[in-house]
């Protein structure tokens, strides 16, 4: 899968900032796993879009069992997506 740029970044960055529906959705492990694959899906010039979403280690939390849990969705969503493109080339 190529690497996503600058501005597929900013959407899906903005998706989940709008999907927020507590404020303990920013240091939730659902949202922070999301992130990190994002960082890792995207290009070296791109990184300094996730600067606003780094937090200290200790207030990361386990999952609060939200349901339905908007990041977790969104990581899922984006997950399931990746992996398309890949089961159609079998």
């Amino acid at each position: 899968m190529p690497k996503l740029g600058r501005d597929e970044i900013q959407i899906l960055l903005q998706g989940a900032d709008d999907a927020f529906s507590h404020r303990e959705c920013n240091t939730c492990e659902c949202l922070l796993g999301y992130i990190a694959q994002l960082r890792i899906d995207t290009d070296s010039a791109s990184r300094d879009l996730f600067i606003p979403y780094k937090v200290d280690r200790a207030s990361i939390h386990r999952c609060l069992g939200c349901d339905p849990c908007p990041p977790g969705d969104l990581y899922a969503e984006y997950m399931l997506k990746k992996q398309t493109p890949a089961l159609i080339t079998i």
